[in-house]
């Protein structure tokens, strides 16, 4: 347990999902930037405050007295907000997606923006923001130094109005745009493209949005006929695509089991809900059957337990993320993996593909067993593991 103490107040906070020795705080020095800020300036009485890409809830506990407006796209963001909220004996708040913006019933006087990793990301929620500011909108981006580039000034710029930054301060930096209701902004998001028959729909804040990312690619190229993957344990089969993204790897996982004649139920899961929006849309976009048929489910989720029940799964095929944002680590791929045993079935199997020097096949072997390689080069390595039968 961290304690944040900021002229806004002092506030218990954890990192969610807690872990034993955590090195890692639930704030950064962006975000004391904002609350030190904040603390001498507040928002007026009764001004509507939106937060975005709050991680672990320091913004919105430190700010909960304005009853703020949470917008983020990760299931396990909103799990971590809400326990920190009930940490410091604060109310929850009710989030949004920025897909849902539309829910909004009066502007935003104050937006308070985490800058992310992708400018892609930043412009697809800046435009989409931007119908709910007004003049006299405050508007306020943070993040470290090093990730506040002239590519990013120019993103608010463009989308927003006029941007000037501030003195960085214990390395982290502060974007100020003035809202111009003169630009002219066009959407740019979603996208669609094709990829070997498969259509697929992409958001700005989804990975790899406008093209297969180089993993992905060596999966599919590698890939067994899925019908050598299943452990026909019953009809239909199941099968997840984890950490699905715009559902490429569920897309062609359903057309070979069609071609195999194997009836399926397909669960596209991802923490992200713009990467379950996209899913949904590649879907209807490739094939005839429509989002909520009896072949496919979404669920928009940090954890496959919560989506999916154990010993139930036939195939789980993912390509593990080995960074949350801009920090690098492997306890989501770890989670991944555990939670893959836990919800297939006895002989049913997990296809990982990955970077080499992550070593999964080192933690598969610790989960399931034995690991078998199926293709591998100079950079990645595509494995499975199958689950001991009882």
């Amino acid at each position: 347990m961290d304690v944040l103490d900021c002229p806004l107040g002092t506030f218990e906070l954890e990192r969610v999902p807690v872990r034993p020795r955590q090195p890692l705080r639930a704030w950064d020095a962006a975000d004391e930037y904002l609350l030190e800020a904040f603390g001498t300036t507040p928002p007026a009485d009764g001004a509507s405050v939106a937060i975005v890409n709050d991680s672990f809830g320091a913004l919105a506990v430190a700010l909960r007295s304005h009853t703020p407006i949470l917008i983020t796209e990760s299931a396990a963001g909103r799990e971590a907000v809400q326990q920190n909220l009930a940490r410091n004996d604060l109310g929850p708040l009710t989030p949004l997606s920025m897909l849902e913006l539309g829910a909004l019933d009066r502007p935003i006087d104050v937006l308070i923006v985490k800058i992310p990793k992708s400018n892609a990301h930043l412009a697809d929620l800046l435009g989409r923001i931007r119908p709910h500011l007004h003049p006299g909108s405050t508007i306020i981006g943070a993040a470290m130094s090093k990730h506040v580039r002239t590519s990013t000034i120019e993103c608010f710029a463009s989308m927003i109005g006029p941007t000037t930054t501030s003195l960085a301060r214990k390395k982290a930096r502060l974007v100020h745009a003035t809202f111009d209701p003169d630009l002219t902004v066009e959407a740019s998001w979603p996208v669609d493209w094709e990829y070997d028959g498969l259509t697929l729909v992409n958001h700005g804040g989804g990975f790899s949005p406008e093209s297969v990312d180089v993993g992905t690619r060596f999966l599919l190229d590698n890939l067994p006929p899925v019908a050598d993957l299943l452990a026909h344990t019953g009809a239909p089969a199941q099968v997840v695509d984890l950490g699905c993204g715009n559902g490429i790897i569920g897309l062609r996982l359903a057309r070979d089991l069609d071609t195999s004649g194997i009836d399926f139920q397909l669960h596209f899961v991802d923490d992200s809900a713009l990467a379950i929006d996209a899913a949904a849309r590649s879907w209807e976009a490739t094939r005839t059957t429509a989002v909520g048929g009896d072949e496919m489910r979404l669920h928009h989720c940090h954890r496959l337990v919560k989506a999916v029940a154990k010993n139930t799964a036939d195939l789980v095929v993912v390509n593990p993320p080995f960074h949350d944002d801009r920090v690098i680590g492997d306890d989501t791929a770890w989670s991944m993996f555990t939670d893959a045993h836990s919800v297939l079935v006895g002989g049913g199997q997990i296809v990982v593909v990955g970077n080499r020097h992550l070593a999964y096949h080192a933690k598969l072997r610790k989960i399931f067993g034995e690991v078998d390689t199926i293709a591998s080069s100079s950079k990645f390595v595509l494995l499975r593991a199958r689950k001991r039968a009882k």
